[in-house]
Parts: C-alpha cells; structure tokens; sequence
C-alpha cells in the first residue's frame, strides 16, 4: 500500500520538481567519454606507444564494473547525502573522479613505461561512470514520466553514443592535431562542463516515507513479477546488434577497406544510431507502446544483418555504396531498440521502491549479453568464416526476436505501457 502511494505521488510531481532534459543528456554524455576512450582510443594509443598486445589484453577490464555494477546497486539506492540530495549525493563526486582520472591521464607523458598505471586510471574512470550510471538512471525513473521518460531513455542511448564518439574517435581526432596530452586535458574539462546543469538543479528533498520502505536489495529485483521478463528481453535485443556490429568492421578490415572508410562507416551508423534510431523511437513507443516497437526494432535489426550478410557471404562487392546503408541500418535499428529496452527497464523500475538497482540489473545482463555476443561471434569467425558466423548471429537474433515476444506478451510487461 505504501509503495502504491509512493508510486502514484512521484507520477504526478510537479514538472518543475523534475531534472531538465539537458541536465540527463550531460550526464549520459559524460557517462559515454570513459567507455569510448577505453575501447576505442586507448588500444590504438597504446599501441602506438609500443605496448605489448599482452598489456593491452588488460583494456577489457574497463567493462568490467559495467557488469558488476549490481553488487553495489542497492548502496547507491538506499544511502544519500541530506545536503546535495540523494541521488546528486552520488552523481558530484562520481562526475569528479571521471574527470580527475582523465586528468591524471593527461600528466602522463611517457605511455609506454606508464601503461599500467594508465590502465589502472582507466578502470577508476569506469567505476566511477559505472556508479554514476546507477544513480542517474534512478533519477530518471524516479522524476520522470510518461513522454518525459521516453525522450530521456532516448538521450541515453543517444547521449552515450555521443559519449563514445568524442571520447574515442574524437579523442583520437584531435590528438593528431592537439597532441595526446592536450586532448585528455579537454575531455577532462568536458566532463567539469557536463556538471554545471547538475549543479544548477536543487534535487527535491526525499520522500518523507522513504524511511518506511524496505532496504534496496539484489534479491528484491528478482522478486518482483515481471522482473525475469524484463531481463531476458533486455539481454534479447542486444544479442544480434552487437554480435553484427563487432564483426562488420572486422570483415571491413579482412577485405581490405582503407582504415578512414571504414571509420566513416563506422560514424555513419553512430550518427544513424543518434538522429534517426533514437527519435523514431521515441514516436512509436508514444503511438504504440514499448513492446512493439522494441519487437519492430529487432526485425529492423535482423534485415540490416541479411544486408551485411550479401558482400560478407561473397554475393556483392564490398563497396561503399552496400555497406554504408547496412551501417545506418543497423544504427537506426540499434537505436530504436537501446530506446525501447531502456525505456521497458525505466518503467519497471519505476513501479517499484528501489529504482537505481532495478535497472541497473537488466543493464548489466544486457551489457553481458553484448558483450558475449561480440566476443562468441568473433571466436566463430576466426573457426568457419565472416559468413557463417554473421548466419549465425542471425540464427540467434530470431531466436530473440521469438523469446522477447513471449516475454513482452507476460502481464506484467504488457501493463507498463498503461
């Protein structure tokens, strides 16, 4: 009964309670420069440098606190500073510690006899995005609603994209203009930036009842109806996506492509991925709900991978004029599907009394399930070819599409769109 009256309150807060789009778009912004650095700019930077591909193996533990993160979920949930507010409480120091790390990255001179303590600041930098991650989407499950919702889950994934381009291919960019120095030094200062609309917004004071709630813990999520559905179909949606896109540019590369067309294919989806996924989105979850567009963006997602399928199996030539349009298909269908599933995660969190944890676990399966999926169909690729294991990609994206139909059929799921 006290969730009930709790739920209903937050749905109806005052707009002006509420956080500003921008403050929402900053910080998933913010999330996306660490993730994009650590698996995009830092390998090649590295490299560059003359480490060891044995050092740089380590690059992959910068995931890793992505997929933890719900081990200290329920920490973020339930504890809060009464001055900044709950959620700021943990939002200021994580946005300060990404930037600190960023400019201790920026000290550095000598990479090569530096690299492990640039792999160790690295992963500080994750932790802290990671955390920072929990305590923002709990903000906006908690002050956010209806259309609202929908567009923040849309600057998420988009934000984040964002994110990931500047602090990856943008860092590299500008480190050929600016040097490596100056350029961690700026992405340091954009994420100071990132902070000033959370500074400028005084989070509301916490629910008087909070104190009645039960404590956010892991096994609460689980107990929840509808909570395995929501984890499965987050894991779902992700799998063909993923497992296409890590072997797009890695049959690029095999055939030969010159490194700045691929690059620009590789921005072409992104930006499909920002400015035609996310925003369609966010018209078809308000026209007809979350479970169909999500169904609907995995069925654009199966026919941008049988358009990747035609030069990868040897049918056409790998030219520019088939790969570009399979890139910004599969980035519009990336986007669309990140939008849906975000906000499938939101609302069923926002139902319940301890929201930062309870999407952070459909996150980190999904995060899991990205990352096996492009880890598993690289290994297939190295054994049987680009072609069969794009097919098999294939295979497991309808096997998907039907298990993530069924679960967004369950009541549970069915009535977060009401």
């Amino acid at each position: 009964m006290t969730g009930q009256a709790t739920t209903t309150t937050s749905a109806t807060a005052e707009p002006h309670t509420a956080p500003g789009l921008l403050l929402i778009g900053a910080l998933y912004i913010a999330q996306g420069l660490p993730i994009g650095f650590a698996f995009e700019a830092l390998p090649v930077l590295l490299r560059r440098a003359g480490v060891p591909l044995e050092m740089i193996a380590w690059v992959s533990l910068a995931g890793l606190p992505w997929v933890l993160k719900p081990l200290w979920a329920p920490l973020v949930d339930n504890r809060g500073g009464r001055r900044l507010g709950r959620r700021r409480a943990w939002i200021i120091p994580m946005q300060l510690i990404l930037a600190a790390a960023m400019a201790g990255l920026a000290m550095i001179a000598d990479w090569q006899a530096a690299a492990l303590p640039v792999v160790v600041l690295t992963l500080i930098a994750s932790i802290a995005s990671a955390t920072q991650d929990t305590a923002t989407d709990g903000l906006a499950a908690e002050r956010l609603h209806g259309g609202r919702l929908t567009r923040a889950n849309a600057l998420q994934s988009g934000g984040m994209m964002a994110g990931f381009m500047l602090g990856g291919s943008g860092l590299l960019w500008a480190s050929g203009h600016l040097g490596v120095q100056a350029a961690l030094a700026g992405l340091a200062g954009l994420l100071l930036a990132a902070l000033l609309p959370v500074l400028g917004w005084a989070e509301p004071p916490a629910d008087p009842d909070r104190h009645d709630r039960p404590r956010a813990r892991l096994r609460a999520y689980f107990r929840r109806p509808g909570a395995w559905p929501v984890l499965i179909a987050g894991i779902g949606f992700a799998l063909p996506y993923s497992g296409g896109l890590a072997l797009s540019k890695l049959y690029l590369t095999d055939a030969g492509m010159a490194l700045d067309r691929i690059g620009l294919i590789g921005i072409a989806g992104s930006l499909a991925m920002i400015l035609i996924g996310c925003p369609l989105a966010v018209r078809m979850i308000g026209r007809h709900g979350t479970g169909p567009t999500l169904v609907s963006a995995l069925v654009l997602t199966l026919a941008a991978l049988g358009l990747w399928l035609l030069p990868v199996a040897g049918l056409v030539a790998p030219d520019l004029a088939v790969v570009l349009p399979a890139s910004i298909l599969l980035g519009t269908a990336g986007g669309a599907a990140t939008t849906a599933a975000a906000t499938l995660m939101m609302r069923f969190a926002a139902r319940g009394n301890q929201a930062g944890t309870d999407v952070t676990i459909p996150q980190a399966a999904q995060v899991a399930g990205e990352t096996l999926s492009g880890g598993v169909a690289t290994g297939i690729a190295a054994g049987t070819g680009y072609a069969g294991a794009l097919a098999a990609v294939l295979a497991a994206g309808l096997a998907g599409l039907v298990v993530t139909r069924a679960m967004l059929a369950r009541p549970a799921l069915r009535r977060l769109d009401d």
